[in-house]
């Protein structure tokens, strides 16, 4: 019997490649007895209400972009209470979230994977009432993704991030919060939070931790106190991308974490703006992502 598909993709990501290989990945999953309603997105959070009011209606949900265009897709599923396979063809700038569970860039080699893969279940976070897949974050540089304009990215991929947060480093900033957790609780000042289901955060792998596991139950928390010597930072910098310890570092495995302000903060979802808050808790919904990935 066909199966029925939506086929949602951001036709800016990723330098428009898709759009260019779009009946070549139709034809593909046709081939494989699959019925494909193509929706391209047109405005932010169109992907989250798509899957929200339609996706009940399809076999399979497929996404073509960046890891936001699939968070929003993740995010409709998780308000809508579906339980569909997702499959996602990444198309982005860094692509953190594919390269974590072993989906390749190459356009068709992803859908011929996404046709004779299995599902595996994911972890979803939630931080309050919002839905991420991989990654929430405060503090330095948490906006420079959603800052950097689609053109910027596309044309100069890696560097334009750079770029862009070298224009922050005069505005650094500590925010004063409280943490609790069943595994570590604390307080302080403190310049970068994140807390992670994946290998790498922003394309540099390794900064999440070691013995990463996507489907575990369980998130990787790396937080950063403010330092009053800026020549420390390389050397912070360093520590976090190697693994090694550094007296400004905490990080721990937790499934429930939760952070108390003393003024708003902004927190990053996936790269995207996630709202401003005094008070966050963040939770692991484990195996509440059906996601189609290779069988090898």
């Amino acid at each position: 019997m066909m199966r029925k598909m939506l086929f949602i993709y951001n036709p800016r990501a990723g330098r428009g490649l898709v759009r260019e290989q779009l009946s070549d990945i139709v034809e593909e999953f046709t081939y494989n007895d699959i019925e494909v309603v193509v929706h391209p997105t047109r405005k932010a959070r169109d992907a989250t209400m798509t899957v929200a009011m339609r996706g009940r209606d399809f076999d399979l949900i497929v996404c073509s972009g960046g890891d936001g265009t699939l968070d929003e897709v993740v995010t409709g599923m998780m308000q809508a209470q579906l339980s569909v396979p997702i499959g996602y063809i990444p198309a982005g700038s860094t692509n953190d979230y594919a390269a974590s569970v072993g989906i390749t860039n190459e356009f068709m080699d992803a859908a011929r994977d996404i046709c004779s893969g299995r599902v595996r279940d994911m972890d979803v976070g939630r931080l309050n009432d919002g839905y991420f897949i991989y990654v929430a974050a405060f503090g330095a540089f948490t906006d420079v993704s959603y800052r950097t304009s689609q053109e910027s990215k596309n044309m100069l991929g890696h560097l334009a991030y750079l770029l862009e947060g070298m224009k922050a480093l005069p505005s650094l900033k500590g925010w004063k919060m409280t943490f609790r957790s069943k595994e570590m609780s604390g307080e302080g000042e403190f310049l970068y939070g994140m807390i992670t289901n994946s290998n790498s955060v922003g394309g540099f792998k390794g900064i999440t931790g070691r013995n990463v596991d996507l489907n575990d139950g369980l998130f990787e928390v790396t937080l950063i106190t403010v330092t009053d010597n800026l020549l420390e930072l390389p050397a912070i910098a360093g520590a976090l991308l190697n693994g090694d310890r550094n007296p400004h570092i905490i990080t721990f495995k937790t499934s429930h974490v939760e952070f108390e302000a003393e003024e708003l903060v902004p927190w990053t979802t996936d790269g995207e703006y996630g709202g401003t808050y005094r008070s966050i808790v963040v939770e692991n919904l484990q195996g509440a992502l059906p996601l189609i990935v290779p069988n090898s």
